[in-house]
Parts: structure tokens; sequence; C-alpha cells
């Protein structure tokens, strides 16, 4: 399977949990898939149809920390003016928020369209991940070839809840944003996953048992796309489990954005 796969790098980034307004804000410890629709549109210059691509990934990070920032929230000013006061139709109020913040993130992001390639050695907006403070940059763009084998390792990534979720003894259960209209931001399609910040193996011919990394309940004649350039480990190399942002297909639950 002929693909693209694009390296990239950055110091800090944090993938805020929608629906927590108030207090300390987490991060995701995975990107979203609606994060991942966004960088891509960023780096064509549009948003690319979401049942016109499929993507897959590993991401991780050196750590993290709670950062204290000041947000301004802007908001329109209903109140008059006193005599001898200039109008104003803006309010700003100043808002300490703690913040979860990851550093040093990388992102291996591989798509099933290797035509994109000169659009991702030659991004037409700066290279983000995460917040429109999060500048990264690409390492390698190159276009490749995927091997289809019966094992491999999933890590650091995202899993569909179905029906990975029984098969998978480690990684957590998470409702993230799948796809987020971009004519209208308050309709989001929200679907669930198993964040996999560790390895999960897909078990060898006769390998068999309760090891909590093994991947237990798979088909016999089960087949998986694997990357042969990364590091082997336990005679597997990573296998990738692709993503779909279209908010019509697999499992997605709409709710109040």
């Amino acid at each position: 399977m002929r693909v693209l796969k694009i390296e990239l790098e950055g110091v800090t980034t944090s993938f805020r949990y929608p629906h927590i307004l108030i207090g300390r804000q987490p991060s995701y410890p995975l990107p979203p898939p609606a994060t991942i629709y966004g960088h891509i549109a960023s780096t064509l210059g549009e948003y690319p149809a979401p049942d016109s691509f499929r993507f897959a990934y590993a991401f991780t990070h050196q750590g993290s920390v709670d950062d204290y920032e000041h947000t301004w929230l802007i908001e329109r000013d209903e109140r008059k003016a006193k005599k001898g006061e200039p109008e104003r139709n803006i309010v700003a109020g100043l808002s300490p928020t703690v913040r979860e913040v990851l550093f040093q993130p990388r992102l291996t992001l591989y798509l099933d369209r290797p035509d994109w390639y000169d659009a991702f050695r030659t991004p037409a907006f700066p290279v983000l991940l995460g917040r429109s403070q999060d500048l990264a940059a690409y390492t390698r763009v190159e276009i490749m070839e995927l091997e289809e084998r019966t094992a491999g390792y999933f890590d650091h990534t995202l899993l569909p809840f179905d029906p990975w979720r029984p098969r998978v003894g480690l990684g957590q259960g998470l409702l993230m944003p799948r796809h987020v209209d971009p004519q209208d931001r308050q309709r989001v399609t929200w679907a669930r996953y198993v964040a996999l910040t560790n390895r999960a193996f897909l078990p060898l011919a006769g390998e068999s048992g309760r090891e909590p990394q093994l991947i237990r309940g798979m088909p016999q004649d089960f087949r998986v796309w694997v990357d042969p350039g990364t590091e082997e480990r336990r005679g597997r190399q990573r296998a990738l489990e692709w993503l779909s942002v279209n908010p019509g297909e697999g499992e997605a639950i709409d709710l109040p954005a």
C-alpha cells in the first residue's frame, strides 16, 4: 500500500477537553481526529472532503507541565458610555487559566493520499499542532510502501472503541471530537476511542496467554498494514489502524457543542 508519511516536531502543544470551561484545563493525551483534520486543512489551504482520505498516526511527547496563562475574554459591550467618555464596542476581561501543556511533541502521520506530497513539502499556512501558538515543523515528508502482515504492534495511537476495546487490555477509553463542521463550528461529531499510550502487540502464530500487552481474540485470517521502517520489538513492527473524520462513518455520537 502506497502512503504519505509525515514526521513533525514541536516545542509545546495542548489538546483541551472542549466541555471543560472552568478551572484547570487538562489535555487529551493524543490529538483528536478533528485536530488532525484541521492540521491537514491548514497544510492544503482548504478543507478536504471528510470522506476523501484516511489517516493513522503515532504521537509522543517528553512530559507534561501545568502552565499558568492569561486569557483575554473579549465580548460585546452593551453599556452606554457616560458623558465625556468615548464610545466602546467591546470589553475585555482577564481570565487566569491553568492549562496542561505537552512538551516536545512528536507526530508521525500516515495518509492514504500520496498525491498530497507537494502540499506537505510547501504548506499553505504555518505548521501548527494544537493551539495557534503551538508552532511546529515537518522534519520529513516521504512516500513509502506499507507491508501487509499477520502481526505487528500499535503504539501511542488511537484505536476505534469498537471493535478494539474488548481486545486491548491497555489504553484509556475517551470520547473525542471526530469532525467539526467548518461552516458551523457548533456542529461537532463525537466518537469513542482507545487512547493507547504504550505498546500493544498483535499475537504471532501460536502465541497466546494473558499478558496485558497482547491483543486478544483476533480472527485467524486477520491482517494489518505495517510500516517496515519502524523499530522492531519482539519480532514485530508498527502496525497502522486507519481512522476517518467522516461524520457519517462508523460509530458517531451527536452531542451539543
